[in-house]
């Protein structure tokens, strides 16, 4: 805590839910070990949400043997340390993942600043022409509760196995998280930017079920639809420069 602004809950479902929250985490350590969510699914869980799974995770466990170890990174873990600890170790590691972090963020703002005085290139690789496509076929189908995984591979021209193994290795998710990821950040930004009602955006994204709608958006925002227009709405309002500041120190 001397050198970080610390947050601690003392299971996995609680801290899932803050860590969905929209003040994310800079990193997150995590037992293995704990009530509610195991540090395994934990780790999972937050890999596979695209709004948070930037985040470096290091898990601690008591279980040291090498399938443990390797149960940790297959779920995502960054690092993984065994007990008992050296407290040095886990600040060099701490140190260590915020400091990538912080290249990668360095490097894409530097990238964005200077994106005016640079002219752009229009050639593409074959994967981003792919992933364009892809998010094509899926804005042009997203109200329909019909469309399926299988759907957009035909569309694209890939077999549904192709379509599942390319997007895992360019996004980190499945074919059908992918899908809906988009339908999902579609329906924040309807509730953002669009006096609509929860079932509207629903209908409107692909949902034929509001209910549904309202669990899984709270699956990848952490708070119902409902909530998240509140919580927009009010952070819109109080969101000054000066009074707006965060600590300067990460969130663990």
């Amino acid at each position: 805590s001397e050198d970080y602004k610390v947050t601690t809950f003392g299971n996995g479902d609680d801290a899932l839910k803050a860590i969905l929250s929209t003040d994310a985490p800079d990193i997150i350590i995590s037992d293995v070990m704990m009530p509610g969510l195991d540090g395994y699914a934990l780790c999972q869980k937050v890999k596979q949400n695209v709004n948070v799974n930037h985040i470096p995770v290091i898990l601690i466990s008591a279980r040291t043997d090498d399938k443990d170890r390797m149960m940790g990174l297959e779920a995502g873990a960054d690092s993984y340390l065994p007990k008992p600890f050296n407290t040095d170790v886990l600040k060099s590691t701490i140190a260590s993942l915020l400091a990538n972090r912080n290249i990668l963020k360095a490097k894409f703002s530097g990238v964005q600043q200077q994106e005016e005085n640079v002219r752009k290139i229009s050639l593409k690789s074959h994967d981003e022409l792919l992933l364009q496509k892809i998010m094509n076929v899926i804005n042009d189908n997203i109200s329909s509760p019909d469309f399926s995984v299988e759907r957009l591979a035909t569309e694209v021209g890939l077999s549904r196995v192709h379509l599942h193994r390319k997007l895992k290795e360019l996004t980190n998710l499945s074919a059908r998280d992918f899908i809906k990821s988009i339908r999902m950040r579609q329906a924040a930004r309807l509730l953002r930017e669009k006096k609509l009602s929860v079932a509207e955006v629903a209908y409107a994204t692909g949902f034929a079920n509001p209910s549904h709608f309202s669990n899984s958006f709270k699956e990848m925002y952490g708070v119902p639809p409902t909530a998240y227009v509140h919580n927009t709405a009010a952070s819109g309002a109080d969101d000054g420069s000066e009074t707006g500041m965060k600590d300067p120190r990460a969130d663990i």
